[in-house]
């Protein structure tokens, strides 16, 4: 089964996050081993965070996950069982 035009823009979305994800905990390890601001370290991760939250939702059930599962095709959600990429209409 292929996955459809959302399907694709809503995988591009996930991936292009992932990315951006670890990068901004290497800025808060950054901040925090060289120069020695915690305050600063805290604030990157937690908007690391809300930005999981407000990224990754199953299209399907509208529940969170993880992004640092590892996000294919044929991943599905962990609450749902759904396909995330398939069925999108």
């Amino acid at each position: 089964m292929k996955i459809s035009e959302k399907g694709q823009v809503l995988l591009a979305k996930y991936k292009k996050f992932q990315k951006l994800y670890f990068l901004l905990l290497l800025l808060a390890a950054i901040s925090f081993v060289y120069l020695h601001n915690i305050f600063l370290m805290i604030a990157i991760v937690a908007f690391t965070f809300v930005l999981e939250a407000k990224v990754y939702i199953c299209p399907h059930c509208k529940k969170t996950f993880d992004c640092k599962r590892k996000i294919q095709e044929d991943t599905s959600c962990p609450h749902c069982k759904k396909y995330l990429f398939k069925d999108l209409g």
